[in-house]
């Protein structure tokens, strides 16, 4: 490997030129290096020289944004590549928004010895793939003293956060530790009888911070909704799509006047972005979603 890669190239009157490119200054390679792919940078910029290979392993500015998932080049060499897990293991420390969703090997370094201090957004869509255990979440949310964005996502019934029973505890911790004005939390479908969704909920109305909520397919009820609007004074915008315990009588819709986004729970689901299930309404519910009428409708099943 050489140490000092020289570029020989010819100019219009046919004169040799090299070039460099170890020599290049920082900001010219920073430029460079921050228009590939983080898994570019890990498995092939950080190979070509020392220069490089310093820049790709030293420099915070690569490493403030970092995506594991189906739709990045680096979520494919995560879970296939050790070089790229030992990467991302040693760049957290530099990381402000963390995000992933359906890898097979779930970053747990982010759940350990508070590798990300300057975290501030933390998106994660949990599959069965996943197995983030809630006690290893909880201690690393607690750790996020700057965090301001928090999104858990259960992109299946099967996932080890939803077999283990309410996040109310995730909640709680979240609203004693981080300033979140940002939360969204999703299940994968409605269940009537689930009563998760008021422990939860409670915990989210001590999050006096918070301007945005998107909670989908929780199973609060009206009394919570109104503890959550009374709580999170800042709050302007709500989703509560698939939230059908909630009646938007006229007593919550006085409640909800003040917000300048709101989504229903029967809205329109065109722009929703992650999978979800059927909704388990209560039986004999007729002109719900859940009725056997409406069974099949595009709308609320993908």
């Amino acid at each position: 490997m050489a140490s000092s890669p020289i570029l020989v190239s010819k100019d219009d009157d046919g004169e040799e030129q090299t070039r460099d490119w170890a020599g290049l200054p920082l900001d010219t390679l920073l430029a460079v290096l921050g228009r590939l792919d983080l898994a570019d940078v890990v498995l092939g910029a950080g190979h070509v020289c020392r220069p490089w290979r310093r820049a790709a392993r030293e420099e915070p500015a690569l490493w403030r944004r970092i995506h594991i998932g189906r739709s990045s080049k680096l979520g494919t060499y995560y879970r296939f590549e050790p070089g790229a897990r030992l990467a991302v293991r040693r760049t957290l420390r530099w990381c402000e928004a963390f995000s992933a969703d359906d890898t097979n090997d779930p970053p747990k370094t982010i759940f350990s010895n508070c590798r990300a201090p300057q975290l501030k957004s933390l998106r994660l869509t949990l599959t069965p793939l996943n197995v983030i255990c809630k006690q290893d979440l909880n201690d690393a949310i607690s750790k996020f003293t700057m965090l301001e964005e928090l999104e858990l996502s259960l992109a299946s019934d099967d996932t080890a956060l939803y077999s283990s029973g309410s996040l109310a505890k995730t909640c709680a911790v979240a609203a004693v530790a981080c300033p979140l004005k940002c939360f969204r939390l999703n299940k994968y479908r409605f269940h009537w009888q689930s009563q998760f969704g008021d422990d939860e909920a409670m915990e989210i109305a001590r999050m006096p911070g918070l301007r945005s909520l998107q909670l989908f397919g929780n199973s609060l009820s009206n009394a919570s909704l109104a503890a959550i609007l009374d709580g999170c004074v800042s709050l302007v915008s709500l989703d509560i799509r698939h939230c059908f315990n909630v009646k938007m009588n006229e007593e919550m819709r006085a409640k909800c006047a003040r917000l300048q986004t709101l989504r229903l729970p029967e809205d329109s689901m065109d722009d929703y972005e992650l999978s979800f299930g059927c909704p388990k309404m209560e039986p004999d519910s007729p002109g719900t979603p859940g009725d056997p009428d409406n069974i099949g409708s595009s709308w609320y099943f993908r």
